[in-house]
């Protein structure tokens, strides 16, 4: 099936969003909606459209966003990474897709990846209009992970955090913090997957590898791992990948766990990475999502 491709905007909470509708070219009645949620400060160019022409190509129309703040959307300052926030993005996305007349609104589905994939289970969750979930390589809370590590870490952490949220409060301006570095420069994540964001940061010119530090403050006691038992009746998808260091499995299948059914639960093998970049992993994701999807909506 041929897909076309829309370049869009919606408001959200007084901001312009921008997004891209991905849709069956030539299909005719009412279709199933999508909204597709990227992780952390990814921006909807990197690697969505893959798994966006897919799930078009099956009969979908799929609308994935940048969040306030990051690649094309507007909000300042820029490159804040807030939870909060981007789960009201995904919200007002829902809202937008259910008024377009080509979509039924009783069929609209949403998909998360990486720190949208935590957001979408605290959004199916509280928002009924969601009829289909599904979370690939989940982060279901910072301070879950925090908790796996020694209390002196966390505490560094918390004080580290602590300064940013009064530096921004005192000046406004926020501190470029990278996601990622090298083991001499201060990041968020550490040096290991720093050639994933250089790439990315030079094939996607919106795409910085960097946030507003105070962001972390927001991050800390977002938690949309406590609304797993709220999810059912709706069906829930999770995709693991099996030696991911960066949103640990073994986190994420606590969770899973406590999902009261209908759900389904995919593990894979590779890092959190190669659900995007190795084409076996990917295409896996793909397949098992689009079976889901069709089935559910």
């Amino acid at each position: 099936m041929n897909v076309r491709v829309e370049e869009i905007s919606f408001r959200s909470e007084g901001v312009d969003c921008a997004g891209s509708l991905y849709a069956p070219a030539d299909a005719t009645g009412p279709l199933p909606g999508l909204v597709m949620g990227n992780g952390f400060a990814n921006i909807r160019q990197m690697y969505l459209p893959a798994f966006a022409t897919a799930f078009a190509a099956a009969g979908i129309a799929v609308l994935t966003i940048d969040y306030r703040y990051l690649g094309e959307s507007g909000g300042l300052p820029r490159q804040q990474v807030l939870p909060e926030a981007q789960c009201d993005d995904l919200r007002n996305a829902l809202t937008w897709l259910s008024e377009r007349p080509e979509i039924d609104a009783e069929r609209i589905g949403l998909w998360g990846t990486s720190f949208g994939g935590g957001h979408v289970l605290r959004v199916a969750a509280l928002d009924r209009r969601v009829t289909a979930v599904v979370a690939q390589v989940p982060a279901i809370g910072l301070w879950r992970y925090f908790r796996r590590s020694e209390p002196a870490v966390r505490e560094r952490f918390l004080a580290s955090t602590l300064a940013d949220r009064l530096a921004y409060a005192r000046t406004g301006e926020p501190r470029p913090l990278a996601i990622t570095a090298d083991e001499d420069t201060e990041s968020v994540l550490g040096p290991t997957d720093l050639d994933w964001h250089r790439r990315n940061e030079k094939e996607h010119e919106t795409f910085h590898n960097w946030i507003a530090a105070h962001s972390l403050d927001r991050i800390v006691p977002y938690d949309p791992g406590a609304f797993a038992e709220d999810i059912s009746p709706i069906p829930l998808l999770m995709i693991l990948a099996e030696a991911d260091t960066t949103t640990p499995p073994e986190v994420a299948r606590e969770i899973y766990d406590r999902v009261r059914k209908p759900k389904q639960l995919l593990e894979l093998s590779g890092g959190h990475y190669d659900v995007y970049d190795v084409p076996s992993v990917r295409d896996a994701c793909i397949d098992a999502t689009t079976r889901f999807l069709v089935e559910h909506l």
